[in-house]
């Protein structure tokens, strides 16, 4: 798997800031108008060998037209042995059918640790944010530069302990929409997954299945891997904080930044994240869907109680 790229950094730099890093995301073709932004940004910020876009089958001819040789774009069925969208649509989970997509789309991301393992590292990198000014994501010693945050949902933590039978002792969030990855950690990690829960599935099915019926966003790749790194191998890494923000989307849904707004945002932060679901009314949405659910799972007697 390789691309050809104009890159600003050269290819045979040996020391570990400049060490360039295949960048991987995943991304549906409605998402494509800011992905195309990513796509030119990132050669001018990253120290970039290559740009995989991991995408739905039907959609991959259009995805690979619209980016070109800027990136390589790979289906998504099969990527994950013996795991697709549509087996994972029936499992019990709330949200399911149709949240199915946003847990998948992680596991894709965590997959790309098998592939290429003789290059041990690579950056997942989120489809709809920007990058805006150079960056580095190793220092002079060869750490890796993991970027710290502010966000916290408990049942993130909640799975951390289900899958891999320890404290992920949080002092921060390791969800910064891209996040460093070293292959051979993330292939041990997977594996002790594999060892803790029980069956005879892979990491993915296991991951999936370790899931509570209730609840909503209840696996992080970034906060499972970061608090793992942090955890078992605090001297291989060091977190750092850079400059970013949430922008508010466009009234559509869908923020598409213009070239005056990047950069303006560029004099100040380091990357943006344009999200299609930030919008309030969509939050509210999401979190009324949920406390109706709730609701309606309360035995009957309780519901009575509750609304008296």
């Amino acid at each position: 798997m390789s691309v050809q790229q104009d890159q600003p950094y050269s290819v045979l730099a040996k020391n570990w800031p400049d060490r360039p890093l295949a960048v991987l995301a995943s991304c549906r073709a409605r998402d494509l108008p800011v992905l195309e932004i990513v796509a030119r940004w990132l050669p001018r910020t990253v120290p970039l060998k290559k740009f995989i876009v991991v995408s739905p089958n039907a959609e991959c001819a259009r995805i690979q037209r619209r980016l070109g040789a800027a990136a390589w774009v790979v289906p998504e069925d099969g990527f994950i042995p013996g795991l697709s969208l549509s087996a994972l649509r029936p499992l019990p989970v709330e949200g399911f059918p149709r949240a199915a997509g946003w847990y998948y789309q992680q596991l894709l991301k965590l997959q790309f640790a098998f592939v290429e393992p003789e290059d041990d590292y690579y950056l997942i990198w989120d489809a709809d944010t920007v990058p805006l000014r150079p960056m580095r994501f190793f220092d002079e010693q060869g750490r890796m530069l993991l970027t710290k945050a502010t966000e916290y949902h408990a049942p993130y933590f909640d799975t951390y302990r289900r899958l891999l039978g320890e404290e992920p002792t949080r002092e921060f969030s390791c969800i910064a929409q891209h996040i460093l990855v070293q292959k051979s950690v993330a292939r041990e990690m997977l594996a002790r997954i594999e060892r803790q829960v029980p069956g005879t599935e892979n990491w993915a099915w296991k991951i999936m299945r370790s899931l509570p019926p209730q609840g909503l966003n209840l696996f992080s790749e970034y906060e499972t891997y970061g608090h793992y790194v942090k955890n078992h191998y605090p001297d291989r890494v060091a977190f750092v904080e850079r400059a970013w923000h949430r922008p508010m989307p466009h009234p559509g849904g869908c923020a598409v930044p213009g070239e005056r707004e990047l950069q303006r945002a560029a004099q100040s932060y380091d990357f943006a994240a344009y999200e299609r679901a930030s919008l309030p009314w969509q939050r509210f949405a999401r979190r009324a869907v949920s406390w109706w659910r709730g609701l309606r799972a309360r035995p009957r007697n309780s519901q009575k109680r509750f609304l008296s």
